[in-house]
């Protein structure tokens, strides 16, 4: 009898050790089905291989400081209108945004315009990218006539003023008679016209640089300095993308690299040479597109295929000076291509150490003349201002170098404010954000 009932303790023993054993194996293969079919088959198998998400940075005390002190000042703020107001900063050193006041509202950004034409130019071109003007002798000479063409090929350059050096490198290479044709190759042809929404008198057909002046104009400046030089000739022509001869001799070249015509178009807010970089870009990468075709496309375009920003549906890129009133971008989308420009050394180091203006510089206090004029602005404000006084529209957008070391991207965007009182509000913004 006892035999009986201790098999039978054992056979319940061996039973509910089965069942445990089998409710084990039923969790994990019920564990195993699920992770399979919520990870799909090749990153089950081989890894997923993308990094892991960016730790999210969150603002230190040294930018909760600054934003509450921006807080304040924006509150104390009686003379400007504050609902047309937009403030982004940006604290590049930490990786973080310190602080946003309607800063997605679409505005119109005045001359801040330019940073988006100088930073495709520099992307697109390449901070080492020259303007080229070439002359050329083909054919022979003999005594002082050349039996031959002579031809030059001429970029847009907006920084040459004058023909006279040409006409002095023909006597010089001991020609004064040309027997055959003066020919011109030029990379551009028609003249420099600025978006039909600005003011006709913001660009003046007198301020257009030389070469940008139209083709008919060239050639007869051209011809009068050569005869003004002595050099006569039997006839003109206008060719375009022209094919260079093996037996071509360069006489003479004018070069300017891109960063001294960005100087005066950021330093000093040149609205023509900003329009004559715009243009260029578009003739360097393809010298038979033409001017006025699909401006605005190209630059959203740019900053599309750059990651710079995603949210452009409603933005207005008229030009690339900035003075189209209907212009419209957002103060972060300012501060989201000047992020873009931070981390590209290139792009960085033209912009901070020679092509924004910075105040109390000697030379490049441009158009910052007359602001910021505390010590403590000093070597720590790097800026692009902009002003439409029509259109009671003034910007400020740029870096700047805190005390502590850390730098920050930032964009203030004021409409509908009288222009010296938003230059006062954003003078005291950027010595918060210096101090």
């Amino acid at each position: 009898m006892q035999k009986k009932v201790r098999k039978k303790k054992r056979r319940l023993k061996k039973s509910v050790k089965r069942g445990c054993l089998g409710i084990i194996i039923f969790l994990l293969l019920l564990a195993l089905f699920l992770l399979v079919r919520c990870t799909p088959a090749k990153d089950f198998l081989f890894g997923s291989g993308e990094p892991d998400e960016e730790e999210i940075v969150e603002p230190d005390s040294v930018d909760m400081v600054i934003a509450d002190n921006l807080e304040h000042l924006i509150r104390r703020s009686s003379l400007i209108d504050t609902t047309m107001l937009a403030v982004d900063i940006y604290d590049l050193t930490r990786g973080c945004y310190v602080y946003e006041y309607h800063s997605h509202r679409r505005m119109i950004p005045a001359s801040c315009m330019k940073l988006l034409t100088g930073v495709r130019a520099l992307k697109q071109l390449g901070t080492d990218h020259q303007y080229n003007s070439y002359e050329y002798v083909l054919g022979t000479v003999r005594r002082d006539t050349l039996y031959g063409d002579l031809l030059l090929q001429m970029d847009d350059d907006p920084l040459l003023l004058s023909f006279d050096e040409f006409s002095q490198a023909v006597k010089y290479r001991g020609i004064s008679h040309i027997k055959g044709k003066v020919i011109f190759d030029l990379l551009r042809t028609d003249t420099l016209r600025p978006h039909h929404t600005a003011q006709p008198y913001d660009i003046t057909y007198k301020q257009v640089p030389l070469l940008m002046k139209g083709a008919p104009r060239v050639r007869s400046e051209f011809l009068a300095s050569l005869r003004a030089a002595g050099v006569t000739y039997e006839r003109d022509t206008l060719l375009f993308n022209m094919p260079l001869k093996a037996n071509a001799e360069l006489i003479y070249q004018f070069q300017t690299p891109l960063r001294e015509v960005l100087k005066p178009m950021l330093i000093n807010s040149s609205n023509v040479k900003a329009e004559c970089v715009l243009y260029h870009i578009i003739h360097a990468q393809d010298r038979m597109a033409e001017p006025d075709t699909c401006l605005q496309m190209s630059a959203l375009d740019f900053v599309q295929s750059e990651g710079i920003y995603d949210r452009m549906a409603d933005f207005v890129v008229n030009d690339g000076s900035g003075l189209s009133p209907e212009n419209r971008l957002t103060a972060d989308f300012l501060v989201q291509l000047m992020i873009y420009a931070y981390k590209q050394p290139e792009i960085k180091d033209v912009f901070i150490d020679e092509a924004l203006a910075t105040p109390a510089h000697p030379v490049r206090h441009g158009s910052l003349l007359g602001r910021m004029s505390a010590p403590c602005f000093r070597d720590r404000i790097f800026c692009k201002t902009g002003t439409l006084v029509s259109y009671a529209s003034s910007s400020l957008t740029g870096y700047a170098h805190h005390i502590n070391g850390r730098w920050f991207a930032f964009s203030i965007i004021n409409n509908n404010s009288p222009v010296y009182d938003a230059r006062e509000f954003q003078d005291a913004v950027c010595r918060v954000l210096v101090e």
